[in-house]
């Protein structure tokens, strides 16, 4: 797996992704999750045109943070009994996080539940930023907001091999991507794979 996705990456134009995205999510069968003393939440793989290529936006969470603190993530967190959907979370997460307003995402679908290490079961949600936001980042959860290409996560042979982790009966592979002086691993690098997996 990987050049496949790599390739067609290249190929499609940011629109074509989105659009492939779209109707893949729209017509295949999820796979959820719920694996018992987990706790559920959501995040958000917010997919931006960057001219030549397509990004995801992405946070270094605070080091003051007690789950995955210093950590690379992807904008989300655990799901309130208030939110009508892993959709609604993902979308509220995004605000408290980074100030990015409702009203310039398009939520184009949700991907497979991920299991973490500390316990939750994340549900992936896919949008498409209609604009280039203005990053507002909360400093009490958010170091830093950067922008990485999608592509990266479809290049297997780039990433550093990690062994592999079971999480609730089932074996994951591990690998560790690196963008610039940031280290991308765990379950956001399998959200990530999957996406590309779902493109290619």
């Amino acid at each position: 797996m990987g050049k496949t996705q790599l390739d067609t990456i290249a190929r499609l134009s940011h629109h074509a992704i989105v659009e492939r995205i779209r109707t893949r999510l729209r017509n295949r069968t999820r796979v959820e999750l719920h694996i018992a003393g987990f706790r559920p939440a959501a995040v958000a793989v917010m997919l931006l045109d960057a001219g030549d290529t397509t990004s995801v936006t992405f946070t270094l969470r605070s080091t003051n943070l007690r789950a995955h603190s210093g950590q690379v993530s992807l904008p989300g967190g655990q799901c309130d009994p208030s939110d009508a959907s892993a959709a609604a979370t993902a979308v509220r997460e995004c605000y408290e996080e980074i100030g990015v307003q409702p009203r310039i995402l398009d939520i184009l679908g949700a991907m497979d539940d991920e299991p973490t290490s500390t316990g939750f079961v994340i549900t992936p949600v896919v949008t498409e930023l209609k604009i280039k936001p203005e990053y507002i980042p909360n400093p009490h959860e958010v170091a830093q907001v950067f922008e990485a290409p999608l592509a990266i996560f479809a290049d297997r042979s780039g990433a550093k091999p990690m062994g592999e982790r079971r999480l609730a009966g089932k074996t994951y592979p591990r690998r560790l991507y690196r963008y610039r002086n940031h280290s991308i691993q765990g379950a956001t690098a399998r959200i990530l794979e999957q996406l590309t997996d779902l493109i290619g």
